[in-house]
């Protein structure tokens, strides 16, 4: 499975904008991504395809891997239910 180039041509061509514009995009394109994911019927190109996606996201950065270990293990042991929780 290849990324489309255009989807990161069309994030650099709004360098310019605020932040504010660029999360709305970020969260519109997430949404479009995971309704898309959601669509593949095969439960294995699935993992394969959110694997991909977590890895990119991530990309090797320190910060939002130890943010990321710390959401699943709330999420495994069922602490985000809570709402006086604070991860």
């Amino acid at each position: 499975m290849e990324i489309d180039e255009s989807v990161f041509e069309l994030l650099e061509d709004e360098e310019e904008s605020d932040d504010d514009t660029k999360l709305a995009e970020i969260y519109r394109l997430a949404v479009r991504l995971i309704r898309l994911l959601d669509s593949v019927k095969s439960q294995e190109l699935k993992e394969g395809a959110s694997l991909m996606l977590i890895r990119e996201i991530l990309n090797d950065d320190p910060l939002l891997m130890s943010l990321t270990s710390k959401m699943i293990q709330d999420i495994s042991f069922g602490l985000t239910e809570d709402e006086n929780y604070v991860s």
